[in-house]
């Protein structure tokens, strides 16, 4: 899995790169996070979102492999 210092988690929770999933709850969550933030958001606030990211998909890393696939090319 990509480290969390990756350039692609930040782009993921700030919707620059659209991860297409068939997991809901993921779904759920990166809409939840792409909404909250916005373009005024701190480099604080999208750290921290890219700390949850990373902790969900650590979590849920056995079900999410196509995902991370696809966030590692």
């Amino acid at each position: 899995m990509l480290d969390k210092s990756n350039k692609r988690w930040k782009d993921l929770v700030t919707g620059k790169f659209p991860l297409k999933t068939e997991n809901l709850g993921l779904q759920m969550y990166l809409k939840r996070t792409t909404t909250k933030l916005s373009a005024q958001s701190t480099p604080a606030e999208i750290d921290k979102a890219v700390v949850e990211i990373h902790g969900f998909f650590l979590k849920f890393e056995r079900v999410l492999q196509s995902e991370i696939a696809s966030l590692s090319k």
